[in-house]
């Protein structure tokens, strides 16, 4: 592949609707954020609980920056292992109920890690077909054979289960996922992983930290047992408002993990002064139950809103698809928004699958409720003004 070629690929997004461009924001990831100049109403992060900026968070960062030093300097098998590591993994196991639990430097370093060290040419991986793209990846890079079913049908999964003689079967899903905002039918994958046989891996990115009763995950909204799940990954880079992953699970596979997972064994270990700021989050989300509700309760106002307004929408969560369905009409509403004073970003294929694009509206515990009906008011008059049905 030659420049020219490349340019031509390049001219080819920008045809379809489909160029993406960075954009510097020049504040944190708070509720209302400035964006090359102009303030904006931030409906576009995933920072639901406003930890991110938090000031004991930050002082957190500061304290154990102090006395680690920025960088971890070593894989953690060689030098990079600190006591704010362990400090962190024993934190979160207790959060989520496990026995044990493995820090990762970023989500998907963890999806590629725990579907490469599971999964071989004896195997079989069974996934959703809206999973997140590291998931995607990590079926790919896993020498597995990969069945996707379709989204939360756990009919289809079933079929391809007593269909497959694989010598390893394991079922992935998002626990909420990332573009829909709906919820993975964990009970009945429970049910099917126990009648097949299958291991069951869940990523939390997003439902850590956004789902109640308590904010720890997916298994606990649902009243699961913390056994019934083999393995709980998840991210401290969404509600935790930090960077990196964890994964929770038994003694057993941590060893396993410890000993053969190429993304662990083979990476730096995550910033200590990281690790020292999400024990600070992880310790503020048990302390302050009331940020969940908050968030939960702008869920409320942003449906409800919408639906004065005659849109209906699925909202289970505090990621709330609007669709839309063309690129282009897509991105002229996201436009249309930003130069109304409400940043919600536009989201177009390969992140969802042709037809599907739409507006990803992610609430915050930090959006005041006139925010919220700010935002639903504007979405409603853009959408009219460009004469723009919705999906």
């Amino acid at each position: 592949m030659n420049l020219a070629s490349i340019g031509q690929e390049i001219s080819s997004l920008r045809a379809k609707g489909r160029y993406r461009i960075l954009r510097a924001l020049s504040t944190p990831q708070d509720a209302v954020i400035v964006i090359e100049g102009r303030k904006l109403l931030n409906f576009s992060s995933n920072n639901y609980l406003g930890l991110a900026n938090h000031p004991e968070v930050v002082g957190a960062f500061n304290q154990c920056a102090q006395r680690y030093g920025v960088g971890s300097g070593a894989s953690r098998l060689i030098s990079g292992n600190m006591e704010i590591h362990e400090a962190l993994e024993a934190a979160v196991a207790r959060f989520k109920g496990t026995e044990a639990c493995l820090v990762f430097s970023s989500g998907y370093l963890a999806n590629l890690g725990i579907l490469g060290t599971l999964g071989s040419v004896e195997a079989t991986i069974f996934s959703d077909e809206s999973n997140h793209a590291s998931i995607i990846d990590g079926c790919r890079l896993s020498r597995s054979r990969v069945e996707v079913y379709r989204h939360a049908d756990v009919g289809h999964l079933e079929a391809l289960l007593k269909a497959s003689n694989a010598r390893r079967k394991i079922i992935v899903t998002d626990g909420v996922f990332s573009m829909g905002g709906d919820i993975a039918p964990l009970p009945d994958l429970v049910e099917l992983k126990e009648r097949h046989g299958a291991i069951l891996v869940v990523d939390d990115a997003h439902a850590t930290g956004m789902l109640p009763p308590a904010g720890r995950g997916s298994a606990d909204y649902f009243g699961l047992s913390a056994e019934s799940i083999e393995i709980q990954m998840g991210t401290f880079s969404k509600a935790i408002g930090t960077y990196g992953a964890y994964v929770c699970t038994s003694h057993t596979i941590v060893e396993y993990f410890i000993n053969t997972c190429r993304t662990f064994v083979f990476n730096t270990g995550l910033p200590p002064a990281i690790a020292g700021a999400t024990l600070k989050s992880i310790e503020l989300l048990s302390r302050h139950p009331e940020w969940l509700t908050s968030l939960m309760s702008n869920e409320a106002i942003f449906g409800q809103e919408m639906g004065i307004r005659g849109r209906r929408i699925a909202a289970c969560s505090a990621i709330v698809p609007v669709l839309i369905g063309g690129d282009e009409e897509t991105m002229a509403v996201s436009r249309r928004l930003h130069d109304t004073g409400v940043f919600v970003q536009g989201i177009r294929p390969p992140t969802v699958p042709e037809g599907g694009a739409r507006l990803r509206v992610t609430l915050m515990a930090t959006h005041t409720a006139d925010m919220v009906r700010t935002a639903a008011r504007r979405i409603d008059e853009s959408l009219k003004e460009l004469e723009i049905e919705p999906h």
